[in-house]
């Protein structure tokens, strides 16, 4: 039997360290650790603390996002609550969505043993790479943190790269940034469909039932930009795109959005805004089509729902490293300009 230790900070490494942890043996204990968690909790992190279906034997809430004025106090606080757990846990790994958190590396420099670290993909990063500078990255905010925490932190070249990482666990072993190359490559389990993770989206969504009974109706969904990037031009490629299509339609805006007049899409349903992307997938039919802009939801699908079809409408301003993403990834590109 192994012990397994998690940190996450958002509902997607949320998610995917469930993922992971659905997919070790069941007689190994698992642990999640909520960190840098926002002062009122969201929705999705309330049913995450009671979720009866987790796969987890625990689920600690160890710090909330710190100001510069108490940062040092409320980092002190989550360091002593992190050692009282590695003393009652001893964790043979320890997995993290973000190898730069404080949190991560004191807990892999204070084990009792010598864990196993594990990046788990946290989306963009993994395949482009975090740019850092030798000036200051490298040496000013190295040292900074090493005088401030203590020597045993390590700067990673790009997320997942630090010498605390022995394996990644991605979505795309085979496209990943060459620094990530160098560790021990996983898949990602592709297990979202699983009932325990609908139980928790249906939870999620308690406040709009008839959603939660639209949604595995739906056979495409487009996923609105911030009407700050409104592109008259996007929007007739999306509904032209729409017109070759048949079926349920559902539309999602950008939670952002204020005013939604920009927008003059017809549905059958419209998302409510404030749901992440991350609580509707599991309950879309793996056949429903995903269409927008190129956005960071419109990636998480790809990401956590790999068999789904994903259309990006993208312009002539979109970069060639991210246009080589898209493709990489399996992500459907239809030009707008």
């Amino acid at each position: 039997m192994k012990r397994h230790l998690f940190f996450a900070s958002t509902p997607f490494n949320m998610l995917t360290a469930s993922m992971v942890a659905f997919s070790l043996p069941e007689s190994d204990e698992k642990h999640l650790c909520l960190i840098d968690q926002p002062a009122q909790d969201s929705h999705f992190v309330t049913e995450i603390m009671k979720w009866s279906g987790t796969p987890f034997n625990s689920t600690q809430l160890i710090s909330r996002k710190c100001t510069d004025k108490n940062k040092h106090k409320q980092r002190k606080i989550a360091f002593q609550l992190i050692s009282a757990l590695l003393a009652k846990i001893q964790p043979d790994v320890i997995y993290t969505g973000n190898d730069r958190r404080v949190e991560f590396q004191y807990a892999m420099a204070h084990s009792p043993e010598q864990p196993i670290g594990v990046y788990i993909d946290d989306g963009t990063y993994t395949y482009l790479g975090r740019k850092t500078h030798w000036l200051k990255d490298h040496l000013l905010d190295n040292l900074v943190k090493k005088l401030s925490y203590g020597f045993w932190w390590k700067q990673p070249d790009t997320i997942g790269a630090s010498d605390w990482i022995d394996e990644c666990i991605v979505a795309f072993p085979k496209r990943v940034t060459p620094l990530l190359k160098q560790k021990v490559l996983k898949s990602l389990p592709e297990n979202l469909n699983r009932t325990e993770f609908r139980e928790l989206s249906v939870k999620c969504m308690l406040h709009y039932p008839e959603i939660v009974k639209d949604l595995p109706k739906l056979e495409t969904l487009i996923l609105l930009p911030h009407e700050s990037v409104f592109d008259p031009s996007m929007l007739n490629a999306i509904k032209s795109r729409l017109s070759q299509l048949t079926g349920r339609v559902g539309i999602k805006h950008h939670p952002r959005t204020k005013d939604k007049s920009f927008f003059t899409m017809v549905s059958d349903t419209e998302l409510p805004d404030n749901i992440p992307m991350e609580v509707i997938l599991p309950l879309l039919n793996q056949d429903c089509r995903i269409i927008g802009d190129v956005s960071t939801a419109l990636l998480t699908t790809k990401w956590l729902r790999p068999e789904m079809d994903v259309t990006a409408i993208s312009g002539n301003q979109i970069s060639k490293q991210w246009h080589q993403l898209l493709s990489t990834l399996g992500i459907n590109i239809i030009g707008h300009n």
